[in-house]
């Protein structure tokens, strides 16, 4: 599978076998050798929001969901820390990144890179990038004959690949790295641009917004439901492609609030412009997924 975008992997595409859509599927035999090949490959951009970023997503989805949707997802959300959507949607990070021997693979589809002159993402058919990944997953959960325990990954990766996706820093030039080479100093702390975007402007709007209530995500989440614009719910859900998701996040990341300068002090300022954009892309992330999850066990649904 190539890699979308520009970056050179450590190894070059032909002297490694082509990483399938399961890793259930890897003979035993040469799964080593492939875990020892991605070893060798660079690192992603990191991951694209925090934990509560992706529950705000997922809850925000769970609220929008058909009865019938929410009752097949229901036998695909087994009991445990991963019982609910928004905890699904963490799974890829809090999970599988702890368990980097099984799940390494993973690691170039959560970002894709983007020609940061071009208007549009372009990734082949079978780009190793999250555009890929949501295609992937998709068909996953639509193919009546996917077995039971993949569906119930393809769920979890669904979830957190179209949240990754609306994060900008994750559709940028490769240069870029995702800000993960960007060190900076918000609110007095130093943290890079990629993690300031990831968790610390949401974090500090749910301390301010959320003082005492626990889980404050989830109570953040109901506030953007219950605040949600229904013309503008309905055009985002409208557009089911995952490419223009990705056009929009390239759009993002190529505007001033992106263009940080190293060891630059950011705050009060800074926060008011940008926590909008980071409130837009959650709701965004979650209403496409609903609409995205209802499409596959609800077609008979009208998109609303």
């Amino acid at each position: 599978m190539a890699r979308c975008g520009l970056r050179s992997p450590a190894v070059s595409i032909d002297e490694r076998p082509a990483i399938p859509a399961d890793p259930v599927s890897l003979p035993r035999r040469i799964a080593p050798y492939i875990a020892l090949l991605l070893l060798l490959l660079p690192a992603s951009s990191s991951s694209a929001w925090g934990p509560d970023g992706h529950r705000v997503a997922g809850e925000i989805a769970w609220r929008s969901l058909s009865p019938k949707t929410k009752a097949a997802l229901g036998e695909l959300l087994p009991k445990g820390r991963y019982d609910t959507l928004a905890e699904a949607a963490t799974w890829a990070d809090t999970y599988a990144r702890s368990h980097p021997r099984e799940y390494r693979w993973l690691d170039p589809f959560h970002y894709v890179d983007a020609d940061p002159h071009a208007d549009h993402v372009i990734a082949g058919p079978r780009c190793e990038c999250v555009l890929a990944a949501i295609e992937i997953q998709t068909d996953r959960l639509r193919n009546p004959n996917s077995p039971h325990d993949a569906k119930v990954d393809a769920l979890r990766l669904l979830a957190h690949f179209v949240g990754d996706v609306h994060q900008p820093l994750h559709v940028s030039h490769p240069d870029m790295r995702g800000g993960t080479t960007i060190d900076l100093r918000f609110d007095g702390e130093r943290v890079t641009l990629h993690r300031l975007w990831d968790s610390e402007l949401l974090d500090r709007k749910l301390r301010q917004r959320n003082r005492g209530r626990s889980p404050r995500w989830r109570a953040y989440a109901q506030s953007l439901v219950d605040t949600q614009d229904a013309a503008e719910s309905a055009r985002w859900s409208a557009s089911l492609d995952p490419h223009v998701w990705a056009d929009e996040s390239l759009a993002l990341s190529k505007q001033p609030l992106f263009a940080v300068q190293r060891d630059e002090s950011l705050g009060d300022a800074y926060y008011e412009k940008a926590i909008p954009v980071v409130e837009q892309r959650l709701e965004q992330s979650g209403i496409r997924l609903a609409a995205l999850l209802n499409s596959i066990f609800d077609p008979s649904r009208p998109v609303q």
